[in-house]
């Protein structure tokens, strides 16, 4: 193991992990989506109830592996080929996780770009502290995880679809808003921008409805992704970049990486979603090089003492709600109180 490396001996480190064989990611998507059907193949042969919890459980943990391939796609990592790479995101991951493949590149970059800015940020909701979605409080953060499991999350993105077909009808001309009125201009707008999302979710209401009756699509797809495989993702965004009893702009104080366990690494942080400061340091690189990062990181100082190393996810949640009493007792700190090697709130 290589040992005292310097800050650039981590970069060059780094650009040599760019590159990984188009197949893997293709292979990657394939052994996901062969997951899915063996577990839906299994249900279908032995269809009862006591069967229906273990078969979500697993359904909604590789809609939520896809998702972070989708997240390997938005930073054009799955096929050196962006025309490729961006219809892989798009048709086998986005629009069968009911998002448009640009948009959520979008809001994903400006993630990166704006991490710690809660004017900028689309995730800071879900990770601060403070104003504007305060998790100050036990309850406040059941508010947060638990609206996931009842499906706010699919509510709230179509809350959002519905503002933008109306910002979009709001950019015309006085001449075409008279010719635009109406449900059918509303409708027009929504399919030019979702047709992808509405093709392929079609396609799977048809296909579970024939093969497992009306209830297949929305107890087998839909529902575990509106719930479980959201509570997955929201809660991740929150223990990777959320402080204990504070907040902070300083993009820097939030860089958090996780060591976690297989269970969080199965459900919470597949295809190395832990590594996350290593990728917020380098999204260039793919998440199946990321270990060969680390390790690299690991034996640099310099890159070494920027992340906060944490052990695992819930042992964040545990020590963030032990913070509340602390908060309570003391002044919220506004300043850099440096890295704190959680390793041992597990």
């Amino acid at each position: 193991m290589a040992i005292g490396l310097t800050r650039s001996d981590v970069v060059h480190r780094a650009k040599a992990l760019k590159k990984t064989p188009a197949f893997v990611p293709i292979r990657e998507i394939t052994f996901h989506w062969l997951q899915i059907f063996g577990c839906l193949t299994l249900f279908y042969l032995y269809p009862s109830w006591w069967l229906y919890v273990p078969v979500v459980l697993f359904i909604s943990a590789r809609q939520y592996g896809l998702a972070i391939l989708l997240h390997d796609a938005q930073h054009t990592l799955l096929h050196p080929n962006k025309a490729v790479n961006q219809q892989l995101g798009k048709w086998l991951l986005a629009a069968p996780l009911g998002t448009v493949f640009t948009e959520s590149q979008k809001n994903h970059l400006d993630h990166h770009y704006h991490l710690g800015s809660q004017e900028r940020d689309p995730d800071y909701a879900l990770y601060c502290f403070g104003d504007p979605s305060r998790k100050q409080s036990i309850s406040q953060l059941l508010l947060l995880l638990g609206g996931r499991l009842v499906g706010e999350k699919a509510i709230h993105m179509l809350k959002n679809i519905d503002a933008s077909a109306g910002k979009d009808r709001a950019d015309d001309t006085l001449a075409d808003r008279a010719e635009l009125r109406g449900l059918p201009s509303r409708l027009r707008s929504l399919v030019r921008r979702l047709w992808s999302v509405i093709f392929v979710q079609t396609l799977f209401l048809a296909t579970f409805t024939f093969i497992f009756g009306w209830y297949g699509y929305f107890a087998l797809w839909a529902m575990p992704l509106a719930t479980l495989a959201a509570l997955y993702n929201d809660f991740r965004i929150f223990c990777e970049h959320s402080l204990i009893g504070r907040d902070s702009n300083n993009a820097d104080e939030r860089m958090v990486t996780f060591i976690s366990n297989p269970v969080e690494r199965f459900f919470i942080a597949p295809n190395h979603m832990n590594y996350h400061a290593e990728h917020h340091f380098f999204p260039y690189v793919p998440h199946g090089n990321l270990p060969a990062l680390r390790e690299a990181i690991r034996n640099c100082p310099e890159w070494n003492d920027r992340i906060e190393w944490r052990a695992s996810y819930f042992g964040h949640l545990r020590a963030y709600i032990n913070g509340f009493k602390q908060t309570s007792e003391e002044p919220t700190l506004s300043g850099h109180s440096g890295k704190v090697d959680s390793l041992t709130a597990i």
